[in-house]
């Protein structure tokens, strides 16, 4: 997916235990997992990988990504589709309204 193609050895180590001589054999590999954006709310992550692409279906989906990592270094874009970025426009309506009526009143501005 990422266009990396990443080479995985066998690493083989031989001892002895008891007078028997062993051997183990293992593949250096790390875990991984992937989470759905639903899945991760409220959550915070110490660091994330995102595709930002059309698969973001959902108004707000892309903030709610990005939101969980503990700062914007901890944030890897693996893609970007600008599409990704969706807002309620009910929502955009809401925040103006309430941006009108916080200049009504700039002495509780602070």
């Amino acid at each position: 997916m990422f266009g990396k193609t990443v080479r995985v050895e066998r690493d083989t180590s031989y001892f002895e235990a008891n007078g028997i001589s062993y051997s183990r054999c293992q593949l250096p590999l790390q875990n991984a997992f992937a989470l759905t954006i639903h899945k991760v709310q409220g959550l915070s992550m110490s660091s994330i990988t995102l595709n930002l692409d059309e698969d973001i279906f959902s108004d707000g989906q892309a903030y709610t990504a990005i939101s969980r990592a503990r700062s914007l270094e901890d944030v890897h874009i693996a893609s970007l589709d600008w599409s990704a970025f969706r807002v309620d426009a009910a929502a955009v309506k809401e925040y103006e309204r309430l941006r009108e009526i916080a200049a009504a009143f700039p002495e509780l501005n602070g």
